[in-house]
């Protein structure tokens, strides 16, 4: 009998055993999600950048005062946007405003007389649509919009005291395309690169011609532009919706 006992004893210790060893093999409960960042919501920044033109403007009979070489300068200014995100992807609306001192010259000189011409871009404002993919904290991205932007053009010529001048300025508008990295430092604060291709179409504008006899306006002339910018931003994101959590 006392056998038997010990017997059964012995086979419910083991059965507990086995049973333990069991629970301990079984995966520890699932930890809960972590939070990824979302890029939905509205946001306020300001940018500083450099840029190149191309410029030309000409009268209708053929007049040429263009040239090909590069004008370059500084441009600063804001930005103003919103995005919605769904999934990877992140859908905006964006809305920009900047100084700027871009600045075209050409100067040729013979034989005692001087021609130059010169053309200043003073400020620009675009709205634009952007679509990126997200992955996590980094997005990338590209834009399409219109931008409009404030020219003054001047051309002169001087020649054994005498001279010669057009001026004017005129509001010239055109295509946006653009492309950008932006990471976010913090749930708030992002930064971001980007680089901006604006195309002005052309534009008849009144200029004021000027010599030594004085001065008469109405001369109805042709301008356009293009440029490159690449800039730096930073923008402070406020709003949206509530952290997306990542799956796994």
């Amino acid at each position: 009998m006392k056998a038997i006992l010990l017997s059964s004893a012995a086979v419910v210790a083991l059965t507990f055993s086995a049973s333990a060893a069991d629970m301990a093999l079984k995966a520890p409960p699932m930890a809960p999600p972590v939070p990824a960042f979302s890029w939905t919501g509205c946001y306020l920044g300001a940018h500083v950048g450099g840029a190149s033109m191309k410029s030309t403007f000409s009268d209708f009979e053929g007049g040429y005062f263009g040239n090909n070489d590069n004008g370059v300068g500084a441009v600063a200014g804001g930005q103003l946007g919103c995005n919605y995100q769904i999934g990877m992807f992140v859908l905006g609306l964006e809305g920009e405003g900047y100084w700027s001192g871009v600045k075209q010259t050409f100067d040729y000189g013979y034989i005692g007389s001087l021609y130059s011409t010169e053309t200043k871009n003073k400020y620009n404002f675009d709205v634009a649509a952007r679509i990126g993919v997200a992955f996590d904290r980094v997005l990338a991205y590209g834009k399409i919009g219109w931008v409009w932007g404030q020219f003054d053009f001047n051309a002169g010529y001087s020649s054994g005291g005498g001279f010669s001048n057009y001026s004017g300025d005129t509001m010239l508008n055109g295509l946006l395309l653009g492309l950008g990295v932006e990471y976010a430092l913090t749930n708030n604060w992002t930064v971001k690169a980007e680089y901006n291709y604006l195309n002005f179409g052309s534009k008849g504008m009144d200029l004021t011609y000027c010599d030594n006899g004085g001065c008469l306006s109405g001369y109805t002339f042709s301008g356009s532009a293009d440029m490159h910018i690449g800039k730096i931003g930073i923008n402070y994101k406020f709003g949206g919706d509530a952290p997306v959590m990542a799956r796994y």
